[in-house]
């Protein structure tokens, strides 16, 4: 008896350590699956917080262009708003005379220096007089209010033969030439000004004869007091 006793305790004692191996067995399996689980978790979580970072960068990249885009915008609203104002206080030519050129004050009549000047001279044409007298009509009838400057203007050409010590002199000379024949004809020395400007303001390349022909010139403007320096 005490052995089939025995026996069964010992078969009790055996199912018990093999349940309990088991049980064991299944918490450690658990523990493996939760333990590889929270480490896919971990890295998923490292990824997204890494992808996080990224965008989060990547936003501030986009909103730093962004600002600077919206900046240059607002520069270059500011630059046409000034742009308008300038356009709208800029004074509207008034209209010129036949033959002139309206320029903001008054108006400008051009003519070539070979119908005022033989080459590399000061003295006046003959024809060079008549185109003068009508421009003294049309002064005296159109802008009378006005002052007028004679400006001189040569091609780039050094000077060799004719004397003056540069192109600056040459054209400083012809400006002196038409401004005192204007005033011999009636135009007042109070409203005239004359001034030479050599080569340095052409109107066309000196790369061939027609070109340079169109530089020496001289210019007549019909100017409002106001727009000159010191004028009241």
């Amino acid at each position: 008896m005490y052995t089939r006793m025995s026996l069964q305790t010992g078969l009790a004692a055996l199912l018990i350590t093999v349940v309990a191996g088991c049980q064991n067995t299944e918490l450690e399996s658990r523990i493996t699956m939760l333990e590889d689980t929270n480490a896919t978790l971990t890295s998923e979580l490292n990824r997204a917080q890494n992808e996080l970072g990224h965008a989060r960068q990547q936003l501030g990249m986009a909103n730093s262009d962004r600002n600077q885009w919206d900046q240059a915008l607002a520069a270059a609203r500011r630059e046409a708003d000034d742009l308008r104002n300038q356009l709208a206080n800029m004074p509207v030519p008034e209209q010129a005379a036949p033959g002139w050129t309206a320029v903001p004050g008054g108006a400008m009549i051009a003519i070539e220096g070979s119908v005022l000047f033989s080459p590399g001279k000061v003295v006046l044409r003959d024809q060079a007089k008549r185109a003068l007298d009508r421009i003294v009509s049309t002064v005296q009838s159109e802008y009378g209010d006005k002052d007028i400057l004679v400006f001189g203007h040569t091609d780039n050409t050094p000077i060799k033969k004719s004397g003056w010590e540069d192109n600056w002199q040459l054209s400083s000379e012809r400006a002196l030439s038409v401004a005192r024949y204007l005033n011999s004809r009636g135009v007042s020395s109070s409203r005239l000004v004359a001034c030479g400007c050599g080569e340095h303001r052409p109107i066309a390349g000196n790369d061939s004869k027609t070109n340079r022909g169109k530089n020496r010139r001289v210019e007549i403007f019909a100017i409002e007091p106001q727009a000159q320096t010191g004028r009241p």
